[in-house]
């Protein structure tokens, strides 16, 4: 298996404990602080409560799954919440989102981003490419086949 990072960084992106990394401030910061200053109704208090979704299924992932598909559904789930902050920064203008380029020579580029948004993409971020990291895992211990299973063990009522 080629590996581009080696064992040390699968080591360090472990999903499980990248779930917890980002369900924490994620949960405080979007889910129960904006709940607790919105009004019922509003599209804050809306946002808040799809925040406070999201927790639940990073919760999920963290509790009912194991191994080789934890990491799958870390990497799928952090990295649609990844891309899609991506999208919303590019198309809301009050991000501060800024991508320029002079097409003649000396072919400058600019590209400037809202520092606030970089703490949730860099948590995502990691958290997905621990997923990815991880994504063939061996260590599955739930992966029994009913071929696997012995006579003794098959209990019929």
């Amino acid at each position: 298996m080629i590996t581009f990072f080696g064992n040390r960084w699968r080591d360090v992106l472990l999903p499980k404990t990248w779930l917890l990394i980002v369900a924490i401030p994620h949960t405080i910061f979007s889910a129960l602080v904006p709940l607790s200053k919105s009004e019922i109704g509003s599209t804050y208090f809306v946002s808040a409560t799809f925040a406070l979704l999201n927790t639940v299924v990073l919760l999920s992932i963290y509790f009912f799954t194991e191994g080789r598909s934890q990491a799958r559904m870390v990497a799928v789930t952090g990295g649609a919440v990844f891309l899609w902050l991506l999208v919303m920064i590019a198309v809301d203008p009050a991000n501060g989102f800024d991508l320029s380029a002079e097409l003649a020579p000396p072919f400058l580029y600019k590209f400037s981003i809202n520092l606030e948004l970089a703490p949730p993409l860099l948590l995502w971020g990691l958290l997905s490419l621990g997923g990815v990291l991880n994504w063939n895992d061996e260590s599955e211990d739930d992966s029994e086949t009913p071929s696997e299973t012995s006579e003794s063990e098959i209990v019929i009522n």
